[in-house]
């Protein structure tokens, strides 16, 4: 039986792909990116973990993200184990009390978590192999082979975010979500 080798990874882009909407993840030095199709809410809601700005009201991440606190562990990273019926088997490792405790998770929860708190995603590298699309297949052109059409940035839902809370005359989320966009600017 072959042992798991898990590979370091991060989103690298979020894209309307043929199959619905996808997170493209990377393992750090490959070529290859594996695609994780998730709904349009998960879609926005993945935007928001990746500003870094909380919601006005708390997500549900935020509820499994305290309650871990609550209980002394500590979320360790989240991998993407294997493939079970054509969905990703995930799940979430907490160290608690020097052990790990591992809990099942939708793929989409996993990502959201990673990018709230910038925990490792970790790919096993079999899952790679079988589900991967050669990084050079993924294109935000127009054409004949496009695998994806262009997404919203985060710099985008940002603005799209900054207005309605200037409309909203929520001025403290207003002044946060500037902030964060004056941010993404300069490290552009």
């Amino acid at each position: 039986m072959k042992t798991a080798r898990f590979l370091p990874a991060q989103i690298w882009t979020i894209a309307q792909a043929d199959a619905g909407n996808a997170v493209f993840i990377r393992p750090e030095g490959s070529d290859t990116v594996l695609p994780v199709y998730v709904s349009e809410g998960d879609i926005q809601m993945l935007l928001v973990e990746l500003t870094h700005i909380l919601a006005p009201r708390p997500m549900i991440h935020e509820l499994l993200l305290s309650a871990i606190e609550a209980l002394r562990g500590k979320l360790e990273r989240v991998e993407i184990y294997g493939i079970r019926g054509g969905s990703y088997l995930c799940r979430v490792i907490l160290l608690q009390d020097g052990r790990e405790v591992k809990l099942e998770s939708r793929p989409s929860d996993i990502l959201c978590l990673s990018a709230r708190i910038d925990c490792p995603v970790l790919v096993d590298d079999t899952v790679l192999a079988q589900n991967g699309v050669p990084i050079e297949k993924v294109t935000t052109k127009s054409g004949a082979d496009a695998v994806v059409q262009e997404s919203p940035s985060v710099q985008e839902f940002l603005q799209r975010e900054l207005k309605a809370a200037l409309e909203r005359e929520e001025y403290e989320r207003a002044a946060q979500l500037r902030d964060r966009l004056g941010e993404l600017s300069r490290n552009a």
